[in-house]
């Protein structure tokens, strides 16, 4: 405004007069119609300053041609704004043929918005363009393994962490020693997006790359998150950790070091003496499964169990949880020498690397030299070398990732000339807090063919066919928050420190960046934002309606995006649709091989999701020539067994139970296990009945099991304090005269079940004798749901136990004696008695009374069959909530599309 005031009097004519201003009346870049949307936003902007008449003038300017249009649209959310948007692009392109160079998403804040935006796109298959300042470097999927990796060995170096407010943190740009930096904008989100980016194929890498050798790779499966410690407790509990009795000696202290205080010395002490503890165990998870090691969820499953079964050869039988033991395998590489490389050589070699790096830290080295350490040393570039030159989704992903390291490398060499000798955990600080991570002054070759991604402050200048202005949310745009920083650096001007800005300047502000977004559209201006349904939900912003167009609301996602992937979804369906007519199911099938025959100029296919090859489900249902139970040999089963077969889900009993293909087990089952044989040693005598003497028991097998945090470790902790108190009063109070013959008392009986035999194997966990001499079975359980009073009738485990009762289960208890059975219950040592039962400091029991009628031989015959049929159909219900098999289930919505 003041260079437009100024001109006439700062550059006079040459006959000394003031020189003249011209208002330009006719626009060169907007259609008439985006013109015309984008003339009302001006109304609303004031220039109180300049001649009302000149004002005028250039507001009513003419466009250079007529058409163009202006579009707005609101979305109930912003996974389906940016579906849309994603639709718009791609209809633009090959509906209306506007080339992907022709196109631009504008939005207000970048560090929020960006990272969404380019992954939904790229998703739907949208070639995109961003600059790297645009994005921070913390946001980027292949910086983050690199930053993680550098914070390890940084803080494994001995750096002292940066000062707050110190010299650490930054620059001074007002010459106050010892004071950072606040001046720039510094005050994006807390920390990185998180370690793990997306898995992108092979990429390409910088010309100069070290050599090293390509991590090794093995099976999918799931981490071994859980490990299951050895304990015999019967074939109906799982195993969890190892309590070895003292027949005369008192509990003796914790065997297994807590993973987060200072554990033992390790089995095979590292070569140079470091500190096998230097790498946390959530750091040493992440590292392992980035590109630097290239480890894959069963790799790292097989080496946690290689691990745990090294501490228990070398007089360890409660070794430490199996993460806590890959963490100190990759401080000290040199103890996986002697496993198998097959799983073992990508946590060898990142372990090497990782100390490379260290010592190149310790050495005096900079932070640019460690990341070079890390970089080059694995088969990371290689790999992303040979995915970029391939080009296509995966080149595009090669060529994002290799410019966000380039940009990385660039970023640490700049702040080392910048400020040499801080240190590489300085160097961390500085990148996690900025918003802005490359250098803006620095040019940057813009890639063809590609839609712009950027902010509105960088498009002045720019224009495109089409530009869709995303993310136009209230409070977000305009965002009427104060600006600056700490010392107000803003408000220095010459005549001293000036008032700050008022709301009103600074929604002024605001519309002029948003008119920015809109004129940079030559034909045809988007404007989008969310219209949550609740009114605390996302609104759109103010500006939405200020260039004269309603918004259209939207209500859901595109019917079918306009992309490879939902063409051949859309065409696969009508092969099988049976709506249809023949004619057009051939039709789809042949589009579909004209598509699966499609190769690239090395043969490879262009579309190899169209061949039925890769289609899940096409295969007829399989049957195994050798049955899963000889028919002329008993069925056997347990307990809990038979209530999954017969009243749960037959297919989740075949695939947890005989595929073993269920989850690792739970630290709730930990919790059980440890719980259950602390009753034994109660019930038989080897421990006291005293709660002190129990939580030392407890102390020294605890962190055996393995939790998400430690808090979530004291909880647990705490639950099972509380439950052992309530065994201990239930333990010693009056049980209608009651008293314990047998405690984790195994049995194996076969029964008859109508045509069939089934032999029931299991473990008691406590066997009483009533006043009339009867058997009475007690079980405990320590999960948080009981059952109700009407399945406690039928309830199928305790009924088997009072049926191997009958069979002669217990004769040897008894003397010899076949006793009667005379019920049995359930004692829930989580769940508090009612308040006319005891309340609180006693556990909950429900009780079932002895055996009437055939109808536990009927649930037999039935599970008998169904195994011996191989009947294994799923039955849908609340056990569905936390099964392990539900995406490979066929009554579930997300197994049909796998299995159907």
């Amino acid at each position: 405004m003041n260079g437009i005031l100024d001109f006439p009097e700062t550059f006079r004519r040459a006959d000394g007069r003031p020189a003249p201003v011209e208002v330009l009346t006719r626009s060169r870049r907007s259609a008439g119609t985006v013109l015309r949307a984008t003339r009302l936003l001006t109304q609303r902007m004031p220039l109180t300053r300049l001649p009302s008449a000149k004002i005028r003038a250039h507001r009513e300017l003419v466009p250079e041609r007529d058409g163009g249009s202006v579009e707005g649209y609101t979305y109930p959310t912003s996974g389906a704004e940016l579906d849309n948007i994603a639709d718009i692009l791609r209809r633009a392109h090959l509906e209306d043929g506007i080339p992907w160079s022709e196109m631009a998403v504008l939005v207000r804040a970048g560090a929020r918005t960006l990272p969404a935006l380019r992954r939904s796109l790229s998703a739907a298959g949208v070639p995109l363009d961003i600059d790297g300042d645009d994005l921070p470097l913390r946001h980027e999927p292949a910086v983050a393994p690199l930053l993680t990796a550098l914070r390890a060995v940084s803080a494994g170096a001995g750096e002292a962490p940066p000062r707050k407010g110190g010299s650490g943190g930054g620059g001074t740009g007002v010459g106050v020693p010892g004071v950072p930096d606040v001046t720039g904008v510094q005050d994006g989100p807390d920390g990185p997006d998180g370690p793990d980016g997306p898995d992108v194929p092979e990429e390409e890498v910088p010309e100069a790359v070290g050599d090293g050798a390509a991590p090794a790779t093995g099976d999918a499966s799931g981490p071994d998150v859980a490990p299951r410690p050895d304990v015999e407790l019967g074939p109906d509990v799982p195993p969890g950790p190892t309590i070895t009795r003292a027949p005369d000696a008192p509990p003796g202290p914790a065997t297994s070091p807590r993973p987060d205080a200072p554990p033992g010395p390790p089995a095979s002490p590292a070569a140079d003496g470091a500190d096998p503890n230097w790498i946390s165990t959530e750091t040493a998870q992440t590292l392992l499964a980035s590109p630097l090691a290239g480890m894959d969820v069963a790799d790292l499953r097989r080496l946690g169990r290689a691990l745990r079964e090294e501490e228990r050869a070398a007089g360890n039988p409660a070794p430490a949880p199996s993460d806590v033991l890959l963490a100190r395998a990759l401080a000290q590489p040199e103890r996986l020498v002697a496993h198998d490389p097959a799983y073992a050589r990508g946590a060898q070699e990142l372990g090497a690397l990782l100390r490379k790096a260290r010592e190149r830290l310790e050495g005096g080295g900079t932070a640019e030299e460690a990341l070079w350490d890390l970089w080059s040393g694995t088969g990371w570039p290689r790999r992303l070398q040979r995915a970029a030159r391939r080009g296509g989704a995966a080149g595009r992903n090669a060529d994002r990732d290799l410019d966000a390291v380039c940009a990385l490398f660039a970023t640490a060499a700049r702040a080392e000339e910048r400020t040499g000798g801080r240190g590489a955990l300085n160097f961390l600080e500085e990148v996690d807090a900025q918003d802005i991570a490359a250098d803006t002054l620095s040019g940057r070759a813009v890639r063809p063919d590609a839609v712009r991604l950027m902010t509105a402050h960088r498009s002045k200048g720019l224009e495109w066919r089409l530009v869709v202005v995303a993310g136009v949310q209230e409070g977000l745009w305009p965002d009427l928050r104060r600006r600056g920083s700490l010392l107000e650096a803003d408000r220095i001007g010459l005549d001293g420190l000036a008032d700050p800005l008022p709301p009103g300047a600074l929604l002024a502000e605001e519309r002029r960046l948003f008119y920015v977004a809109a004129t940079r559209a030559r034909e045809r201006l988007v404007v989008t934002a969310v219209r949550a349904p609740a009114d605390d939900g996302d609104q759109p912003s103010r500006f939405l309606t200020e260039f004269g167009v309603e918004p259209k609301d939207v209500t859901g996602r595109p019917k079918r995006p306009l992309s490879v992937a939902s063409l051949v979804a859309e065409l696969r369906a009508t092969t099988v649709d049976p709506r249809v007519s023949d004619a057009l199911r051939e039709a789809a099938a042949r589009r579909l091989a004209r598509l699966a025959a499609l190769t690239d100029d090395e043969d490879r296919p262009l579309v190899p999701t169209a061949h039925p090859y890769r289609w899940w489900g096409m295969d007829d249902p399989t049957e195994s020539a050798v049955p899963l139970r000889e028919r002329d040999a008993p069925v056997v089963l347990s307990g809990s067994a038979l209530d999954q077969l017969a009243n749960t889900c037959a297919l989740q009993w075949f695939l947890g139970r005989e595929v073993k293909a269920d989850e690792p087990a739970t630290a709730a089952q930990g919790f059980g296990n440890v719980v259950h044989v602390l009753a034994d040693e109660v019930a038989s005598g080897h421990t006291p009945a005293d709660l002190d003497v129990l939580m030392e028991r407890l102390d020294s097998v605890w962190d055996g099991l393995t939790f998400d945090a430690p808090w979530k470790s004291d909880q647990e902790k705490e639950q099972a304090r509380v439950a052992l108190e309530r065994f201990l009063k239930w333990h010693v109070m009056d049980r209608a005269g009651r008293t314990p013959v047998g405690s984790e008392h195994d049995f194996d009986v076969t029964l008859p079940a109508g045509p069939y035999e089934v032999r029931i194997r299991g473990s008691m966990d406590r066997v009483e004798r009533d006043a009339e001499g009867r058997a009475y079975v007690v079980d405990f359980k320590t999960g948080k749901n009981a059952p109700s009073a009407a399945e406690m009738a039928r309830h199928p485990q305790l009924a088997v136990y009072q049926l191997a009762v009958r069979e002669g289960a217990l004769d040897d208890v008894f003397d010899g004696a076949r006793p009667e059975a005379g019920g049995a219950e359930l004692v829930h040592l989580r769940q508090p008695a009612p308040r006319k039962e005891g309340g609180e400091t006693v556990p909950k029991t429900q009780a079932q009374e002895p055996l009437a009628g055939e109808w536990v031989g009927d649930l037999l015959a039935t599970a008998a069959g169904k195994v011996l049929d191989e009947r294994f159909t799923p039955s849908p219900g609340q056990q569905c909530t936390h099964c392990a098999f539900r995406a490979a289930c066929s009554a579930r919505p997300e197994g049909q599309q796998v299995v159907d």
